[in-house]
């Protein structure tokens, strides 16, 4: 690598590393929300078939949950996508 390849390949992962340090609290808050949703998936299908005094589904529970958690990713992916772009790019 010549010493002019290495100093662009130091702007350039400086420019991404400021770029992404402050988005640290978003991400943050995205996995919080996107695990109040899954464990409240699985506690919302749980306390209904406890309320209807049926035996829990465990089952119809794991998928629900799994159906939930695959969704809430890909939501927090495009929300990630349309407020910092400049990750996505190569």
């Amino acid at each position: 690598m010549s010493q002019e390849q290495a100093e662009m390949y130091r702007m350039k992962r400086a420019n991404r590393s400021i770029s992404a340090g402050g988005s640290g609290s978003l991400k943050m808050l995205l996995w919080l929300v996107w695990v109040a949703v899954v464990a409240g998936t699985a506690a919302w299908n749980w306390y209904l078939d406890v309320a209807a005094d049926q035996p829990v589904n465990l089952l119809g529970i794991v998928v629900y949950t799994i159906l939930a958690g695959v969704i809430g990713l890909l939501v927090i992916t495009l929300v990630e996508q349309r407020l910092d772009p400049e990750r996505f790019v190569a």
